[in-house]
């Protein structure tokens, strides 16, 4: 079973969808059911998949579910079943038991996974909606924060978050899953949670595969969206708790850099645990190769989404010194935007510094690796990575590339790239400018990046390693007794 949010096959774009569709094509002995939890009801519906994926299983993030067909029970069933009494009596103490330990400083992840199995359990019977939205859970709720000193401050606005927050967590435990034999999970975040109930309910082995750090994102955003200090508290603390959680279940973490092992062991992640597998790539798709191009003038190449994460402000701003060096050099940005506010302010500062003749939006590109081979130099200006594919793309390519020194990009661009600091658009355009006035640098850079790229980064390694980690999770010397009383534990 491969658990993603927002991802595989349902969104077809980034590192995760990169992953796990080469991963599926190149295991192609291993039958794989997807669950992908979504947080838009809009995303795309159709798409294809390869003929070893035997069932996709979208679930909402937002937006009460009650569909048939995530239940062995008809919906109407749950909902006639589900009394006030049935709330009062069962319902809001197992709440209440789930919440008071994500909550607290103190938690005890075997406490929470026996919280989240009894809820589970719960929710085949009864309905979700009617309980979540029940006035006297939420009045519990309320009543659980004023026991605190310090979540007691909370707004009630910000408490009204918190809760609708926990709501789309619980809505997780209502999917009912079949029987598998290993489950892999691409971010330790909600969805994983399905982790938590497969191996109670079938002892299959679990390995938590971190692109990025779901806890460092999860700080960045609670950072910019919550607004008092109480609230800013309750949701790092219980973000914490669930990443526990999740981990604590799991046999392997693999992360695909050693930069998340950090973040990762100062939540209590045992070294032990942990199992670094790099991004792969497909280096005969993306290899040197002549492409036309419709300018002589030097030129500049980025490939990612227009977002604020991939800070294409400070790649523009950083141009327009390269153009006071370079007159005539061209910058190239290469991906679709995903966010129309940002979109348009990269359009601003384009106009306001009056490099029109200079950048160039593409748009989304199907060939990227024809995007690579049009460049002199490759450009990521990200303010956070994890292992980034565009960097290892450009790498095969024979690029030479500058990168802002975050995440994984150390790791892949050491001794073959320039590195600087991200929001430093001074750096980041005096390593542009000396790329693109020494031709033999360029040559050595993008000899070495290939090589590397070749050796290390190639795909068939990665899938191998993985090939290699789900056979030794499901052939363990121990594996009858190990797996079942572990089960035990957990169901207590």
């Amino acid at each position: 079973m491969l658990v993603n949010w927002d991802n595989y096959p349902n969104i077809a774009h980034g590192g995760v969808y990169t992953r796990e569709n080469a991963l599926v094509e190149e295991l192609s002995d291993y039958e794989f059911l997807v669950y992908n939890q979504l947080s838009n009801s809009n995303t795309n519906g159709v798409y294809k998949v390869p003929k070893n994926i035997k069932g996709v299983t979208a679930f909402p993030l937002f937006g009460a579910m009650r569909f048939e067909e995530f239940s062995d029970k008809p919906f109407l069933g749950k909902v006639f079943a589900t009394s006030q009494k049935t709330v009062d009596n069962y319902f809001i103490p197992a709440f209440l038991s789930f919440v008071s330990q994500i909550i607290s400083a103190e938690c005890d992840t075997s406490k929470v996974a026996a919280s989240i199995l009894d809820l589970h359990a719960f929710f085949k019977k009864f309905d979700y909606k009617k309980c979540v939205e029940n006035p006297a859970v939420w009045e519990a709720f309320l009543q659980l924060l004023k026991q605190d000193q310090l979540y007691r401050e909370m707004s009630l606005n910000e408490a009204l978050r918190a809760f609708q927050a926990l709501q789309r967590t619980m809505q997780t435990l209502t999917v009912e899953l079949p029987k598998v034999d290993l489950v892999h999970c691409a971010l330790a975040w909600t969805p994983s949670l399905l982790a938590v109930i497969a191996k109670a309910e079938f002892g299959c082995p679990v390995i938590m595969t971190e692109h990025g750090v779901a806890f460092r994102e999860l700080l960045l955003y609670y950072n910019a969206y919550t607004y008092d200090e109480a609230s800013k508290v309750l949701m790092k603390v219980m973000a914490a708790n669930i990443v526990k959680t999740v981990y604590s279940v799991a046999d392997i973490v693999a992360p695909v850099c050693s930069a998340n092992t950090e973040w990762e062991r100062n939540l209590g992640l045992p070294l032990d645990k942990i199992r670094v597998i790099y991004n792969g790539i497909d280096t005969k798709k993306f290899t040197p190769m002549p492409v036309q191009r419709k300018t002589d003038r030097p030129v500049v190449v980025s490939v990612g989404r227009i977002e604020i994460f991939k800070d294409i402000v400070s790649l523009i701003t950083a141009m327009k010194a390269v153009r006071d060096e370079i007159p005539d050099v061209m910058c190239l940005i290469y991906g679709e935007a995903t966010d129309l506010d940002y979109s348009r302010q990269c359009l601003e500062t384009v106009k306001r510094l009056k490099l029109e003749g200079n950048v160039r939006f593409m748009g989304k590109t199907t060939e990227p690796e024809k995007a690579y081979n049009l460049g002199d130099v490759v450009v990521m200006s990200s303010v956070t990575e994890a292992f980034p594919f565009a960097a290892i793309e450009a790498m095969a390519c024979g690029k030479p590339v500058v990168a802002t020194d975050v995440g994984g990009t150390r790791e892949a661009l050491e001794g073959v790239g320039i590195l600087v600091r991200s929001r430093n658009e001074g750096e980041l355009a005096r390593a542009i400018v000396k790329l693109l006035k020494d031709k033999q640098l360029r040559a050595r850079l993008g000899e070495a990046a290939l090589k590397k790229a070749r050796e290390k980064f190639e795909l068939s390694v990665t899938a191998g390693q993985y090939r290699l980690l789900y056979e030794e999770l499901l052939n363990p010397p121990t594996a009858p007794t190990s797996r079942r009383d572990e089960r035990l534990v957990i169901a207590r």
